[in-house]
């Protein structure tokens, strides 16, 4: 018997059958929960929330276990574990935990790393060897400015040359 084909996961255009997929679906997945919860004998909670296509938000959440006494003992055991560190236990991690833990002196520092905005070489010259070096980049700076200004200028030319052909001549 031959594999099915693959669906494309894609928006289904039509609305009701978007609703009535949707249902199934849901369904599906809290009968895999409760499945998980008790095959595995597992802490389950999910959380769904159904798209108002019509105003674009979140109409009105869902959860599972439908107990609210249950769920929230889940949720609040799911808080609790974030605050607690058991060695070789990977801890639960979102966006806003990893900006917090994340120091604006180790992305300095990093960036530093990355790109040096100084060589402790330069401490040691001469002089001379550093009148060299500040004409070396002057030079440098002017040749990129001319080539900044050229690219400029091309670009404009580009457009000027564009906006003509794309214009209708009148008749």
């Amino acid at each position: 018997m031959p594999p099915r084909a693959r669906r494309s996961l894609e928006l289904i255009p039509n609305e009701i059958a978007r609703k009535m997929t949707f249902r199934k679906r849901k369904k599906c997945i809290y009968k895999k929960a409760d499945e998980l919860s008790k095959l595995c004998d597992i802490d389950v909670c999910l959380i769904i929330y159904e798209a108002d296509q019509k105003k674009g938000r979140a109409i009105q959440s869902e959860t599972w276990p439908q107990d609210s006494a249950e769920f929230n003992r889940i949720f609040n055991k799911y808080k609790a574990s974030k605050d607690i560190h058991i060695p070789g236990l990977k801890q639960n991690f979102d966006l806003s935990d990893f900006f917090n833990t994340t120091k604006k002196e180790d992305v300095d520092q990093k960036f530093e790393n990355l790109y040096p905005t100084w060589d402790d070489r330069i401490d040691e010259f001469s002089q001379v060897e550093l009148i060299k070096l500040i004409g070396s980049l002057e030079a440098k700076i002017q040749a990129s400015s001319k080539k900044i200004d050229s690219m400029e200028q091309n670009r404009n030319v580009s457009k000027a040359e564009e906006h003509r052909t794309n214009q209708v001549p009148d008749q």
